[in-house]
């Protein structure tokens, strides 16, 4: 029985999974959105807000703990270290967006395709995005649509509403029509 066992085994041993959470994480921080397996996202939420909640707190102590929870990887480049690198992006980008926010920073987004081999659902974990960024990314859409063709309908419908013009036309249909008799 696994009683007060946390977490879930995910089908590997310990170390394995230690090693699994690591690099998906640095994955979530480096491209802010990755797509993996739902048990997999399940778990790796509360480790990507943790990093995140550690250096919210901004002391020494909590960048080493992060350090300690990522591990230390070299990258193909000399003297360029992946979770330094980051550390570093979680503290410019990641903490002054949810600096208001008391946790929960990741999102899961279900998506419609399986994987091929297993047939396992597949999910979009991503940091939730701060509002600036949705107005920036977000092009003329349906809102922007919608409310230009509001302002549309109202150019429109302002002039049938105006009385002033309606007689106008009235005077002239009368005209033309004295004409039509004139002629006959």
């Amino acid at each position: 029985m696994r009683h007060l066992q946390i977490g879930r085994k995910l089908g590997v041993d310990s170390s394995h999974r230690d090693a699994l959470l690591r690099t998906l994480t640095l994955s979530l921080i480096e491209h802010e959105a990755i797509k993996t397996t739902k048990a997999r996202a399940k778990e790796l939420r509360w480790f990507a807000d943790r990093v995140v909640t550690l250096a919210k707190r901004g002391d020494i102590h909590a960048r080493r703990h992060m350090v300690k929870l990522l591990g230390s990887t070299e990258t193909s480049v000399p003297g360029e270290n992946r979770v330094r690198n980051a550390i570093d992006k979680v503290y410019t980008t990641l903490v002054p967006r949810f600096k208001t926010r008391p946790g929960g920073y990741t999102q899961i987004l279900h998506l419609l395709d399986r994987r091929a081999g297993d047939n396992s659902e597949m999910v979009l974990m991503r940091y939730i995005p701060s509002p600036d960024e949705d107005k920036k990314k977000a092009p003329k859409g349906k809102k922007a649509d919608s409310a230009d063709k509001l302002k549309k309908e109202t150019k429109l419908a302002a002039p049938e509403d105006k009385p002033a013009k309606a007689k106008p036309a009235k005077k002239a249909e009368a005209k033309s029509d004295k004409k039509a008799k004139e002629k006959a």
